[in-house]
């Protein structure tokens, strides 16, 4: 990990996020956690209650909501942003509007300094870690998907 720090960005505090998010906290798996969304007071929000459950959780963590120049010394950086499906859209449609969410977000992850891992678990996430890959110019060592 990066300078033992065991820092971890995560963007996208839906659903997926969140539920990533608790999952870092029970099982104490970062040091600090930083929450990024287009809706900045959700993330605020979100941080706020995840603060509330560290003195139950046995972690340490320093939970705050953030922006994307918090990347740049992050060991992982957790990609959950992107939009729902809707009623009757293709899996080609969502691939479309999700690859434009991420157009709007790697570049300046990557422009932070960020030279961790990225972990991709937004819908299609096969082809949503080989988007993540082209807008990154990284290796594909660390760019890795999870559904």
């Amino acid at each position: 990990m990066f300078l033992n720090k065991r820092k971890v960005v995560l963007v996208g505090t839906g659903m997926v996020g969140m539920s990533f998010a608790y999952s870092a906290l029970n099982q104490a798996l970062c040091d600090e956690l930083v929450l990024i969304d287009i809706d900045k007071k959700r993330a605020m929000g979100e941080a706020m209650d995840l603060n509330h459950g560290v003195a139950f959780s046995g972690a340490s963590m320093k939970i705050y909501a953030g922006g994307y120049e918090d990347c740049g010394d992050a060991d992982l950086v957790v990609l959950c942003a992107g939009v729902n499906q809707k009623p009757g859209e293709s899996r080609r449609d969502l691939l479309r509007r999700n690859a434009q969410v991420f157009q709007s977000i790697v570049g300046p992850v990557v422009a932070s300094g960020f030279g961790g891992i990225f972990l991709v678990a937004t819908n299609t996430v096969d082809i949503m870690s080989r988007v993540t890959y082209d807008l990154s110019g990284f290796n594909t060592s660390p760019v890795k998907g999870n559904g």
